[in-house]
């Protein structure tokens, strides 16, 4: 069997150089490589992009092994089929972009869910962009003709090409398969797996910026990306130290916000400037180091098909509080404290209840029982994930 994955889907999309699917994408070719190791039959072949970064231990990894690393921009998908005798296409987060619809043997991919017909349109994306191609993006993504126009059609697409056989998807979360169904009901009796979506661990490095100490600061991640909804967390923060400190509590945590590329977006809605540290992005290793010392973790997400960083900080004990929407009760269960991700008062209000010694412990403990949960079933789902992708059928 010749295989074809298609790592252009874990280098850099919109704004983001990571990204939660290219993340995953890794995960899942450092497990097709852990099975190709045992089993000769199967012949590997890669398509990336030579002009974005690819991480540097996928690069030696091809090298070493001897596998070819193509670039896209001098070969397009379906020739590179065609030249190779390609027998399954297999991409880790599926792309709309024409030349990827391909004609193979057997076409494989994680359909991770459908967030551009399910986010409503926000003017928010313009003022986090810091490109002017990301701006004009920004003034169309979401919006309800372009949903229609452009992101409806090529889903109708892929949906009859799964339905008719053409294409064998799988899906990272209950919440992700169900969403798929809702929108594409001819879907409904057709096989998509859920198999959670697998992450790699990293031991923790580094050291914590000379601002904050560890235990007294709330942590939230890919600062970059309206979507994420950290504004309005660190809106709901602002005005949780504000009220501190007219009632005269004790109150010395401020926040961390990583993968900040337009501080500006924050700080002009911000009265208490000196208790946010805004961070641009940083190394695994060093976000793991983060996640550890943080005293809670904030996440909240308008949209996830999966949601790693809760998962990240359960790791550590460390408390939770979340979007109650999407994916993520599911994938945090009764470890997380909940609340609307549209209410800046709901947010603070979380906040304030993890100040709570008992139920800040409460939730610690939780947390660390969720994690191993979890964690069990994303090595067991990895397992049947690659079998899933390198079954024969014919």
């Amino acid at each position: 069997m010749n295989l074809l994955f298609n790592l252009v889907a874990v280098q850099p999309i919109h704004s983001a150089k990571f990204h939660g699917g290219g993340s995953y994408g890794e995960v899942l070719f450092g497990a097709v490589l852990k099975h190709l190791s045992t089993d000769a039959s199967v012949h590997l072949f890669c398509v990336y992009d030579a002009k974005k970064f690819l991480h540097e231990d996928i690069v030696e990894a091809c090298q070493k092994q001897n596998i070819p690393l193509i670039d896209i921009n001098e070969c397009e998908p379906q020739k590179i089929i065609d030249v190779n005798a390609i027998d399954v296409f297999y991409t880790p987060l599926y792309s709309l972009e024409k030349k990827w619809q391909i004609d193979v043997k057997r076409f494989v991919l994680t359909w991770h869910g459908v967030r551009a017909l399910e986010m409503q349109y926000r003017c928010d994306g313009i003022a986090f962009a810091k490109k002017f191609s990301q701006k004009f993006e920004a003034l169309f993504r979401y919006r309800e003709w372009w949903k229609k126009c452009y992101y409806k059609p090529k889903y109708n697409e892929l949906a009859a090409k799964i339905a008719a056989g053409r294409a064998s998807a799988i899906t990272v979360s209950e919440h992700s398969r169900a969403s798929i169904r809702s929108f594409f009901p001819e879907l409904m009796n057709t096989e998509i797996p859920v198999f959670y979506s697998p992450m790699t661990e990293y031991e923790p490095e580094g050291f914590l910026p000379k601002e904050i100490q560890s235990k007294k600061f709330f942590l939230l991640t890919s600062g970059a990306r309206w979507e994420k909804n950290n504004l309005r967390a660190a809106k709901a923060f602002d005005e949780l130290a504000s009220m501190m400190v007219l009632t005269g509590e004790s109150f010395d945590y401020k926040m961390v916000i990583t993968g900040v590329t337009n501080a500006k977006a924050y700080l002009r809605h911000l009265k208490n400037k000196d208790r946010f540290i805004l961070l641009g992005y940083v190394e695994s290793k060093e976000l793991e180091f983060l996640h550890k010392n943080a005293y809670a973790f904030v996440f909240p997400s308008l949209n996830e098909g999966f949601g790693y960083p809760p998962v990240q900080s359960m790791r550590y004990g460390v408390p939770v509080a979340a979007s109650g929407t999407t994916s993520i009760p599911e994938i945090c269960g009764e470890a997380a404290l909940y609340f609307d991700p549209y209410s800046v008062s709901e947010i603070k209000n979380r906040m304030l209840q993890l100040l709570d010694r008992k139920i800040y412990k409460t939730y610690a403990e939780r947390a660390l029982v969720r994690y191993v949960k979890v964690r069990e079933r994303q090595q067991k789902d990895l397992e049947h994930a690659v079998e899933f992708i390198l079954k024969n059928e014919t």
